[in-house]
């Protein structure tokens, strides 16, 4: 049987498994839909211990001497009793939801507009893709940084989420890595979501000439013809039809409804709950074999990853997955 093992840093502060402090609980969780990763932590034993809010927090988990990170943030919350202490972090993407800004950019990539946002809400880059290129593309302040960022990725096609480096990822979901699990071996549940009746069509209407024989120059022009990108084919009852002004020309629109349908077609997800594997992250995927039913083996994209530690149900990983 493997042992369990963990490194915390907390400020200059280091928890390791067998030291005088002792870690009674552990929870991270990251997600795609949700902008800030989080991880509660609760020591025993804290005499001695210097833990105050904006100290850098990192946690590594695995098995004897093998470690994985799996959060990087701050300390945001710190709540002391006499035999315990317990502490709240989170990563940096918390400026982007309190960031607001005006800003208007002239035939940016999308990765430019997300690289000068992520600079002034002072967010490490990890890895930004190009996307879509556009005449014009206006970021105002009725919106948070990270909703304005959020939406770019979701015409993109892309994924949008801080890594366990707690460095930003914009980029169209290519798993580095596939994780195994076998029902019956380390699968311990499995939930199955009823997929809700999904889009098959979707219109998106810009508002310029420039790609009716005037080139980009004219985005600025009023003009009766339409600029109309389509994808999927459905009726009026499964078809969602939006009005984008940024999408200038044919060819962005119709780049724009291809991503949107596939973000919004109808999809099977579920959760699955296995033995602890530190090396399971956003942006991978998983394959599952081996269940009762043969609808539920396959392969599947990572939404969502939490971590749980805890003297009573030892180490174990819940992750959220959805078909591609």
């Amino acid at each position: 049987m493997l042992k369990i093992a963990y490194t915390i840093k907390i400020g200059s502060v280091v928890c390791k498994a067998g030291q005088q402090t002792q870690l009674i609980e552990l929870r991270s969780h990251s997600e795609l839909t949700i902008p800030v990763n989080t991880c509660c932590l609760v020591l025993g034993l804290p005499q001695g211990l210097t833990i105050s809010p904006e100290d850098l927090v990192s946690v590594e988990l695995g098995y004897e001497n093998k470690q994985t990170l799996v959060f990087t943030g701050k300390v945001s919350r710190v709540d002391w009793s006499i035999d315990r202490v317990r502490i709240e972090a989170a990563s940096t993407f918390g400026s982007l939801t309190a960031a607001r800004l005006n800003r208007l950019y002239e035939k940016p990539h999308a990765g430019d507009i997300v690289k000068d946002i992520l600079k002034r809400g002072k967010v490490k880059v990890g890895q930004v893709e190009n996307g879509l290129k556009f005449s014009v593309y206006g970021v105002g302040e009725l919106r948070s940084a990270y909703d304005e960022l959020q939406t770019l990725a979701q015409q993109c096609g892309f994924d949008f989420y801080a890594n366990t480096q707690d460095k930003a990822v914009f980029a169209k979901y290519k798993p580095a890595s596939t994780h195994q699990f076998n029902y019956g071996e380390d699968i311990l549940a499995l939930e199955l979501e009823q997929p809700h009746p999904g889009v098959e069509k979707v219109e998106i209407y810009g508002e310029s000439p420039s790609s009716q024989g005037q080139g980009e120059q004219a985005y600025s022009w009023l003009t009766k013809k339409e600029v109309k990108g389509t994808a999927g084919s459905g009726s009026g009852f499964t078809t969602l039809r939006l009005t984008d002004p940024t999408a200038r020309t044919q060819a962005v629109a119709q780049k724009m409804a291809e991503a949107v349908l596939a973000k919004q077609r109808q999809k099977q997800r579920g959760e699955i709950k296995v033995l602890g594997n530190a090396n399971v992250k956003l942006g991978d995927e998983i394959k599952v074999s081996k269940m009762p039913m043969a609808t539920l083996n396959g392969s599947f994209k990572i939404t969502g990853v939490s971590h749980r530690l805890n003297r009573r149900s030892g180490f174990c990983t819940v992750i959220d997955w959805e078909e591609v």
